[in-house]
């Protein structure tokens, strides 16, 4: 999708009229679990889990009060989840994320609500070959239809007109290719996904929330907004992603056992868009999704979408660490300015993100003009694995959050495990990485958790 697009967004909302002021939401008594319209869901954040929450909630508990809840008319374009596209694969090391995003990906190819945002463009990886066999040989053990392979680098050179030609492929002499990976319009599918929710009964609440509300036992009982104003439920979730930690030190400065700790993080990576003319955006479509995990590259890039962007991306995160006062934490934050600051790059940030495109196409790219360039704020957790689980010290709060830059491409599916972990019926392998406290060591997105400072970039 065009940025020049975003306006026809905001027409549909307020014709819908979806986006409910912060003025009209009244609290409500807190009520009972036991019966289904007895229940009501609070959901903060309107990215990919929180939107994929509120409409199986809506679905399972078609008469619950459910309200989903951003700061601004959706899709709010600071979260993660907001983009032009993002790549949408089951290429895992780990069987069970493979085993995840396969489910996935098949309602990406042939659910009527994301088949149409889907783009089968296929993906190649250039990457360690441990890492590549290792993927290979898990699409064997789970028998899957689509079975990847690997390239030959004079192939890949050879293929899709020569676009990846003047990569940078170093001693590689194989690179993984999936012909049944693609992308997806990101923020039209997360748009289409917000739209059924409210279609089918979610309330969507714009609101900026500060905080979560504790009853006297120290059990949540809703959040409050900016203004004080309180929004009560019987279950709260947080879908906050990179603003968890500090939603949790401001709720509860003087409970170190609520707090995120070490357990996740915020942090980020940059991306940018290329304008190609319409023949050489012609020519890059027939490409796919091109991953380079050497060295300084560690980068991507995705075909370009109707409106001839080609987007890059730089695979290598950072954290922005602040002290919080009230609780004596030090944890990071995005920057506390509109939309995070997130379309101000430093010249630091853009010649990453030129190293990861010259490694991808070479020296054709020394030309190409940035635009749309951003800083993409994430909940990142050491393992990469979300947390998804009620917290152990706060009764009637779920957290949901975590995405780790990889969380996108579960939009299909996602909510429905969400409701299971509400349930107590979550699977118990999943129960087990996904907790709180977890003792799972490998990792679902290698190297993302960010080992430096925004400031020294």
């Amino acid at each position: 999708m065009g940025l020049f697009s975003a306006v026809t967004w905001i027409v549909g909302l307020f014709q819908r009229k979806v986006a409910r002021s912060k003025e009209s939401i009244h609290p409500q008594e807190v009520i009972s679990h036991d019966e289904g319209h007895e229940r009501s869901y609070v959901v903060v954040g309107a990215g990919a889990f929180g939107a994929s929450t509120a409409l199986q909630l809506i679905r399972d508990y078609p008469l619950a009060k459910i309200y989903l809840i951003d700061r601004s008319p959706f899709p709010y374009k600071g979260g993660a989840s907001w983009d032009w596209n993002k790549v949408i694969r089951a290429d895992y090391t780990t069987l069970l994320y493979m085993r995840l995003a396969l489910e996935a990906l098949e309602k990406w190819r042939l659910d009527p609500l994301y088949k149409n945002f889907y783009h089968q463009s296929g993906l190649a990886w250039l990457a360690d070959s441990r890492i590549s066999q290792t993927i290979i040989d898990n699409y064997h053990e789970v028998g899957h239809k689509h079975q990847p392979q690997l390239l030959t680098t004079e192939d890949v050179r050879n293929r899709w007109g020569g676009i990846h030609a003047d990569a940078s492929y170093q001693d590689v002499t194989q690179i993984f290719y999936n012909e049944s990976s693609g992308w997806a319009e990101a923020a039209n599918a997360l748009q289409g996904v917000i739209e059924r929710a409210v279609d089918e009964g979610v309330e969507y609440v714009v609101a900026d929330i500060k905080r979560v509300l504790f009853d006297d036992s120290g059990s949540v009982i809703g959040v409050s907004t900016e203004k004080g104003e309180p929004i009560f439920a019987s279950h709260t979730i947080l879908a906050t992603g990179a603003m968890t930690a500090s939603i949790l030190a401001d709720s509860a400065p003087t409970r170190p056992e609520v707090q995120l700790g070490g357990r996740m993080v915020a942090a980020a990576i940059c991306s940018a868009m290329v304008k190609l003319s319409e023949k050489d955006a012609q020519a890059f479509r027939q490409g796919p999704v091109f991953v380079n995990d050497l060295d300084n590259i560690i980068g991507g890039s995705l075909p370009p979408n109707s409106d001839s962007y080609l987007k890059a991306y730089r695979d290598q995160s950072f954290k922005n660490t602040i002290h919080h006062e009230a609780s004596g934490q030090e944890i990071s934050v995005p920057p506390n300015e509109p939309d995070y600051g997130q379309w101000t790059l430093t010249p630091g940030m853009l010649k990453e993100l030129r190293t990861s495109l010259k490694g991808i196409f070479g020296d054709k790219t020394q030309d190409w003009e940035l635009v749309n360039s951003r800083i993409c704020w994430d909940a990142v957790t050491p393992t990469q694995d979300p947390i998804i689980c009620e917290h152990p010290h706060a009764k009637n709060l779920f957290l949901v959050t975590g995405g780790s830059f990889h969380g996108y491409k579960f939009l299909p599916i996602i909510g429905g495990y969400v409701v299971k972990m509400i349930q107590g019926k979550l699977d118990a392998e999943l129960a087990k990485i996904w907790a709180w406290d977890r003792e799972h060591e490998g990792e679902a997105h290698e190297g993302m958790f960010p080992t430096r400072e925004m400031a020294d970039v």
